[in-house]
């Protein structure tokens, strides 16, 4: 359905209201999840903003929170008091900022936190104040590190972003976990490698992936050390560990979310520059995909009927 972009907004910010979200918090996932829908990913777009309804109704989002912030030389530590991530960075993010550009290296430490969405977010974030950035996250276990089959870590996403140049954003697995529960939804398989069932066996049913199974890291060992990698990181920033944080229930998931953000100008004149030049001799001269470049043109957001009506009917 072809939708005009501030409809699109006022409606994912009315249902937070709908939903019991303070108006404070709630403008900052309508941005969010617009955002998304805008950057080509609707599985974190409408799709995703009806799992956060869910969790608000259920208690898993504290609607009301009141994040604070305290700074510890380059680390801003947040404490999202079991509300959204993206507000609490926003409610704080000029303090980040003027650390970034002060020190030229800061880092925010954000903990109790729900699952944070989006991660390529974040990098466009800080780039339009001009800082290069490192973000990762954890969630709920979802995959497997064993042959015991058995969840012990999130996809755990990591994303990367240069100003005006790059956005990468993935998952420690072949393919995010919410775009897994959309093909189970529609009754679809799964590439042979993606997961394994509630016994450790390969499987294709993305159902049972999904319910009774766990996903699997990117090459093998060398993904799962990336998976760990992210998840400390995760923890540093005061998020409870994939195994701790509570999946289903009432309970918040508490995860974390670290974000590294640089102001290139410390690193010499005309880092940024140079940067963004090689990057895009990559793209030219050797045809190299540079992720993160496309965006929807204002005018032409277009979302799946079904998710849309959804939308409107938890108003």
């Amino acid at each position: 359905m072809k939708l005009d972009i501030d409809t699109v907004r006022t409606t994912f910010r009315d249902a937070f209201l709908a939903h019991g979200m303070s108006r404070a918090q709630a403008e900052s996932p309508a941005g969010v999840f617009l955002d998304a829908e805008l950057a080509g990913k609707p599985s974190h777009g409408a799709y995703h903003l009806l799992g956060y309804l869910d969790a608000l109704d259920e208690g898993r989002i504290n609607g009301d929170a009141d994040p604070k912030a305290k700074v510890r030389g380059a680390v801003l530590s947040i404490d999202a008091d079991e509300g959204l991530a993206q507000y609490a960075l926003e409610h704080h993010l000029d303090a980040l900022v003027d650390l970034a550009h002060a020190q030229g290296v800061a880092v925010a430490a954000v903990g109790n936190t729900y699952t944070t969405g989006e991660l390529g977010w974040y990098p466009r974030l800080f780039s339009r104040h001009g800082l290069v950035s490192l973000t990762a996250t954890n969630s709920p276990a979802l995959v497997a590190l064993s042959a015991t089959g058995e969840r012990v870590v999130g996809t755990n996403p990591m994303a990367f972003g240069v100003p005006g140049a790059m956005v990468i954003d993935q998952a420690v697995t072949p393919e995010a976990f919410l775009k897994v529960r959309q093909r189970a939804e529609r009754g679809e398989a799964i590439p042979e490698g993606w997961a394994v069932d509630g016994e450790g066996r390969p499987t294709t049913d993305a159902a049972v992936a999904v319910e009774e199974g766990a996903m699997l890291p990117n090459g093998g060992r060398r993904g799962g050390n990336l998976a760990l990698i992210l998840e400390t990181l995760a923890m540093l920033a005061g998020g409870e560990s994939s195994l701790a944080a509570a999946g289903k229930g009432k309970a918040s998931p508490s995860v974390g979310l670290f974000c590294l953000v640089m102001d290139p100008s410390f690193f010499g004149e005309g880092s940024l520059e140079r940067l963004v030049g090689h990057l895009e001799l990559l793209r030219e001269r050797y045809e190299v995909y540079i992720p993160g470049r496309g965006h929807v043109e204002p005018g032409e957001l277009d979302i799946d009927d079904g998710t849309w009506s959804e939308v409107l009917a938890a108003l």
